[in-house]
C-alpha cells in the first residue's frame, strides 16, 4: 500500500434561496466513505478537499461524490472538479460525480 495525497474541488450549484442546512455530501474512495459534510457556504464557494489515503499500487481507483439531499426542499447539484493525485492532475471532463484514476 502507498500513501496517496488526493486533492479535489467540491462545487455546489443551487439557487440562492435554497436552504444550506439541507444540503450534504459524502466523499468516497472506492467503497470507503471519507467524509460527510453539510454545505453551509454560498454558491460561489469551492471546497478544496485534501485527503491522505493508503492505496495499492497499479490499481484503478474511484473517487465519488454522493449528494445527501432533502428531495422536497433542495434542488442543489454537487460535482467534483480538478482532481489531483500526488500533485498530478487527473484529466476529467467538467462536472462529475465520479472520477477514476490509477496511481
Amino acid at each position: 500500500m502507498n500513501d496517496v495525497n488526493i486533492k479535489v474541488q467540491i462545487h455546489c450549484l443551487k439557487p440562492s434561496w435554497v436552504d444550506y442546512e439541507k444540503n450534504k455530501y459524502r466523499l468516497y474512495i472506492n467503497d470507503d466513505m471519507l467524509t460527510e459534510r453539510s454545505w453551509i457556504w454560498s454558491i460561489n464557494t469551492v471546497i478544496d478537499e485534501d485527503i491522505w489515503v493508503s492505496l495499492a499500487p497499479n490499481t484503478v481507483n474511484l473517487i465519488s461524490l454522493e449528494s445527501i439531499l432533502d428531495p422536497v426542499e433542495s434542488i442543489a447539484k454537487f460535482s467534483l472538479m480538478n482532481l489531483r493525485v500526488n500533485n498530478n492532475a487527473i484529466v476529467n471532463h467538467g462536472e462529475q460525480l465520479e472520477i477514476s484514476f490509477k496511481i
